[in-house]
């Protein structure tokens, strides 16, 4: 009898196997050791989780360019489709609600998640953001793919300044205009 292997299984698969209850366990794990370690300093806690997001991202960007395509896109647009629709549904199931280009900020893009699944079952609290995680996802997978940027979010509020929490905005920011 044949012991099944990692390695066995065809790169192309088409449903990625996955279990978000386990990873939003491991997440919030992830979140408790950053606050015993690092206790009140937010900007560290939050540098870390984008700093693991790099990580991941880029990971990710090398396995499903491989499992949907096997060409890396040189327009920025091109790659901005191809993580709001495929790169997310590999992610959370689901595409992005939307890509927008900024009409007063050239260089600046937005990526709009009604509810973003990692969001779902963690919220915010205090100043530590599972968002920021999200945030050095993109940045990995951008950076990646040879498109230098930084990466923010808002979560979107009324005009009281009732937040739609988790209602995301990713704003994605490029340092050269030439290749958009």
């Amino acid at each position: 009898m044949k012991k099944f292997q990692f390695f066995d299984k065809n790169i192309r698969q088409q449903r990625p196997e996955q279990n978000f209850c386990t990873f939003n366990y491991v997440f919030a794990e992830y979140i408790c050791y950053l606050k015993r370690k690092h206790g009140n300093d937010y900007n560290e806690m939050n540098s870390k989780m984008e700093q693991l997001g790099i990580s991941v991202g880029i990971r990710l960007y090398e396995v499903v360019s491989l499992r949907e395509r096997n060409k890396r896109e040189t327009k920025l647009v091109e790659q901005l489709r191809f993580i709001q629709g495929i790169f997310w549904k590999h992610l959370f199931g689901r595409q992005a609600e939307s890509i927008e280009k900024l009409k007063d900020r050239p260089n600046d893009f937005l990526i709009r998640d009604e509810n973003p699944l990692l969001l779902k079952y963690i919220s915010e609290e205090g100043h530590i953001s599972p968002a920021q995680f999200m945030c050095g996802i993109l940045k990995g997978v951008l950076n990646a793919s040879g498109f230098a940027c930084e990466v923010s979010y808002q979560f979107k509020t009324d005009e009281r300044g009732v937040s739609y929490y988790p209602h995301t905005v990713f704003i994605l920011s490029f340092e050269d205009a030439k290749d958009l």
